[in-house]
C-alpha cells in the first residue's frame, strides 16, 4: 500500500509548489481568472468524466482533477522541473521547511526507483491501468464460477466482506462531511454488485460485462436530471453518439439472431431476468460514479476513504441479503461462509476466486488506479477502461469455453465503440455541427495558459 501510495503524496506536494508557481509567476490573471471563469470550467470539463462540474475552479486547485469512471485524483505535473526553485521563494521559505527553496540553491532531486522510473514513464502508468482493466474483467467468469458453488448472495458477501477488510485502515480517514453521500453511493455500490451477481446466474459473464458498460447513458441520463447539465446535441453531440452506439449494441445482443431462426413475434423473449438484473447493474454503478466523482473532484485526497466507506456498506447490504435468503443456519450451510469455505475442500475454487475477487479486483486494483490515473488525461484513461468487457470475454471463453456468435461479436464492439466515444469532445464534432465555442478574449487564453496543467 505504501508502495502505491508515494506516488499521491508526491502529487500533493508537486500541487503546492504548482500553486506558488501560478501565484508567484501571475497574480493578476490569477486574480481576474476566478472571477471571469464561467459555469463550466474548461480546466476541470473533461469529457471523460461523468460529472458535470458546475462550480467555479477551485483558487486552490489550479491543476483540476482526472476523473474516469467514478475515481478522481490530482492530476501528477511530472511535466515540470521540480529541482528548478520557484520565483520568489527565498532561503527563509526553506528552512522554515515550507517546501520552497532559496533562489540560486543548488538541490538536485533525489534518485529514482525503478518504481518511480516506471510510473513517471510515458507507458507505464498506462500499462498500469490497463492491468487494472484486465483485472476488472477477471469479475465476471469468477462470479460465474463462484455462483456454481455458492449462492450468489455468499459469495458477493464474503468478497465484500473481505474487500472490506482489506480497506479498513482508510475507513475512519473520511471526511466527516462526505459520509453522507458517501453511504449512499455505498448503496448504490451494493445494487451494482449484487445485481451482477444474481445475472450471473443465468446469463453468460461476456453478456453481463457488456451490458454494464450501459453506464454511459445513465451517468449522462443522471446528469440531466438531477444536475441539469446541458445536455442538448448541440452541447454534447459526444453523449448522443455514445448512448445511440451503446443502445444499439445492447439491443444486438439482446434480441439479435444471427441464425435466423427466432420469428419477429418472438424476438423479445430472448431476454431474461438475468439480463433485466444486468442493467440495473449499470444503474447502481453509474449511479454510484456520478455521486463519488462529485464528492472526489473537491476532495481527490479521499479516494481511497470514499471506497474504504462504499465497500463496507456494500458488505453490510451483502450481509443482509444472504440472512434474507434463509439458508443460514441449514444443514451444509456452514461452508459458505468465512473462514469455512478455505477449509472444505469442495469449495477451494469457489474460495479462491472470493479471496481474489475481494483482495485484488475490488481493494487493491483501486490503489493501482488511484496511482495511474495522476499520469494521464480522463479521455486516455476511459479509454483503456473500456476495454473491461473484453477482457471479460477472453476470460469466460478460456475460463468456461464459452462460444461467441454474430451477435456477440457486434453488439459487444458497438458497446465498447460507445465506452470509447465518451472521450471525444465537442470540437470533434464541429464539421457536423459548427464551432459552438464563442471567440475567445486575451483574458480567456491567459487563464487557460494559468490553469491548464
Amino acid at each position: 500500500a505504501d508502495g502505491f501510495l508515494a506516488p499521491l503524496s508526491s502529487v500533493c506536494r508537486r500541487q503546492q509548489h504548482s500553486i506558488l508557481k501560478v501565484a508567484t509567476e501571475e497574480p493578476s490573471t490569477t486574480a481576474t481568472s476566478t472571477a471571469t471563469i464561467g459555469l463550466q470550467d474548461e480546466a476541470i470539463a473533461d469529457p471523460a468524466s461523468v460529472v458535470f462540474y458546475d462550480d467555479l475552479l477551485d483558487p486552490d486547485n489550479p491543476l483540476g482533477v482526472v476523473c474516469a469512471r467514478g475515481v478522481c485524483v490530482l492530476p501528477d505535473g511530472a511535466d515540470i522541473d521540480w529541482s528548478a526553485p520557484p520565483p520568489g521563494a527565498n532561503a527563509a521559505d526553506a528552512d522554515a521547511g515550507t517546501g520552497t527553496y532559496a533562489a540560486g540553491a543548488d538541490e538536485s532531486e533525489p534518485s529514482k526507483s525503478l518504481i518511480d522510473q516506471f510510473l513517471n514513464s510515458y507507458l507505464g502508468p498506462r500499462a498500469l491501468l490497463a492491468f487494472a482493466s484486465v483485472l476488472y474483467g477477471t469479475n465476471f467468469p469468477l462470479g460465474a464460477i463462484m455462483n456454481e458453488s455458492l449462492p450468489a448472495s455468499a459469495a458477493t458477501s464474503a468478497r465484500m466482506l473481505m474487500a472490506s477488510l482489506a480497506l479498513s485502515p482508510f475507513l475512519f480517514k473520511l471526511d466527516p462531511k462526505l459520509a453522507p453521500t458517501a453511504l449512499v453511493g455505498g448503496c448504490f455500490v451494493a445494487m451494482g454488485y449484487i445485481t451482477q451477481s444474481m445475472s450471473l446466474e443465468t446469463t453468460s459473464p461476456a453478456t453481463v460485462a457488456f451490458i454494464g458498460a450501459a453506464t454511459v447513458v445513465v451517468c449522462p441520463a443522471l446528469n440531466f436530471l438531477i444536475y441539469k447539465k446541458d445536455m442538448s446535441l448541440q452541447k454534447a453531440p459526444q453523449t448522443w453518439f455514445a448512448a445511440a452506439l451503446c443502445l444499439l449494441g445492447v439491443g444486438i445482443l439482446e434480441l439479435y439472431d444471427p441464425t435466423g431462426q427466432t420469428a419477429m413475434a418472438d424476438v423479445f423473449s430472448q431476454v431474461g431476468i438475468g439480463d433485466f438484473y444486468a442493467l440495473l447493474q449499470a444503474v447502481g454503478f453509474g449511479t454510484s460514479f456520478v455521486l463519488t466523482e462529485k464528492m472526489m473532484t473537491r476532495n481527490p485526497g479521499q479516494a481511497l476513504p470514499i471506497t474504504a466507506v462504499q465497500v463496507s456498506v456494500s458488505a453490510l447490504i451483502s450481509m443482509i441479503w444472504a440472512f434474507s435468503e434463509g439458508w443460514i443456519g441449514t444443514s451444509g450451510a456452514e461452508s459458505y461462509g468465512l473462514p469455512q469455505m478455505f477449509l472444505d475442500p469442495s469449495f477451494r475454487t469457489a474460495a479462491l476466486a472470493v479471496a481474489w475477487t475481494g483482495l485484488i479486483t475490488t481493494a487493491l486494483n483501486r490503489f493501482i488506479e488511484t496511482t495511474a490515473l495522476g499520469k494521464m488525461s480522463s479521455a486516455e484513461a476511459s479509454v483503456i477502461l473500456a476495454t473491461e468487457p473484453l477482457w471479460a470475454a477472453l476470460f469466460a471463453a478460456l475460463w468456461l469455453s464459452e462460444d461467441f456468435g454474430a451477435d456477440d461479436y457486434i453488439g459487444g464492439a458497438l458497446i465498447v465503440a460507445a465506452c470509447m466515444a465518451t472521450a471525444l469532445k465537442r470540437e470533434n464534432f464541429n464539421f457536423l455541427l459548427g464551432d459552438d465555442k464563442p471567440a475567445s478574449s486575451t483574458a480567456d487564453v491567459r487563464r487557460e495558459e494559468t490553469y491548464r496543467p
